[in-house]
């Protein structure tokens, strides 16, 4: 499947907060490689009223912005993914 219908290009997934290439595919609930794809591809419409994440910035911005970042060419997705075991991947200090 072309690169324009990947995961990483679709609406229903979300992209890990640490590693941007895996995320969860809140169609299937489960995690999917952004080069994945499925027949249930959603485009991403910009809300200008929504809140977007932008691994790039590993940051939250407004609609307005993510439609700026769009046409730059910079990937927005409507949520990030963040591992429940991300803890353990962490140093502790001491």
């Amino acid at each position: 499947m072309s690169q324009a219908r990947s995961c990483a290009m679709c609406a229903r997934w979300r992209p890990h907060v640490v590693y941007p290439f895996v995320g969860l595919c809140t169609h299937w609930g489960k995690l999917t490689m952004d080069t994945d794809s499925c027949e249930h591809f959603t485009e991403l419409v910009i809300d200008n009223r929504g809140i977007y994440w932008v691994p790039e910035m590993r940051s939250r911005v407004t609609g307005e912005e993510a439609a700026i970042l769009v046409r730059r060419g910079v990937r927005v997705y409507l949520g990030a993914y963040l591992d429940p075991d991300v803890r353990e991947e962490t140093y502790g200090a001491f």
